[in-house]
């Protein structure tokens, strides 16, 4: 049962959907970000993220697992996480550039910025450790609200006190599962922690 439970988890909080949970969020979140973004800005950040960070990194991955790039789609080796990887950064990068061109504030493409340098370090470390990816992006859902807090004098102690108890819950997953080690779940979190609350507060 508890198996079960940590790979519904697991499942449930993949990296790939963290930065549209990261949007719902914001959009949710008593803030300037709240009401100060047009309807249509909103559906547009939407749609590209959906697109450029679930749909068209999934038809890839898929691609690479047709063609036996990797084994499975839990890329459980460090080999099988390098294209991957990269084809994440790439396509943060590309909504990066689309949102650096569009009239929204610019603490979505910085978001996206930071993500995509969070997944650049996951992939540097990658090539000698193996670090926890689910965390990395829990970290990043709670660096992008202490991030906002910290920059906008924002209370949002009970949220991020919420999303760390979510973390912990993703983080035992991955434990439970045997994915990874205490050490790689902690310094995953970490590390997206510092990352983001760095895009949000310094760029």
């Amino acid at each position: 049962m508890e198996k079960k439970f940590a790979t519904a988890i697991s499942v449930i909080f993949q990296p790939i959907f963290v930065p549209l949970y990261s949007l719902i969020i914001l959009f949710h979140a008593e803030t300037f970000i709240t009401y100060g973004v047009q309807p249509e800005v909103r559906k547009f950040i939407f749609l590209i993220t959906f697109l450029n960070t679930i749909i068209l990194p999934i038809g890839v991955f898929y691609y690479f697992y047709r063609t036996k790039l990797i084994d499975s789609f839990h890329m459980h080796t460090a080999k099988e996480r390098s294209l991957p990887f990269l084809t994440t950064i790439v396509f943060h990068m590309s909504t990066f550039y689309m949102f650096s061109k569009a009239p929204m504030p610019s603490l979505f493409p910085n978001l996206i910025l930071g993500a995509a340098f969070s997944v650049a370090v996951a992939f540097v470390i990658n090539l000698k450790w193996k670090v926890s990816i689910h965390m990395l992006g829990m970290g990043g859902i709670v660096g992008t609200i202490l991030g906002l807090a910290l920059r906008y004098q924002v209370n949002a102690t009970e949220l991020i006190m919420a999303l760390v108890v979510v973390s912990g819950i993703v983080g035992y997953s991955r434990l439970k599962l045997d994915a990874h080690t205490p050490l790689q779940v902690y310094v995953g979190f970490v590390l997206g922690t510092l990352i983001l609350t760095g895009s949000v507060i310094l760029l």
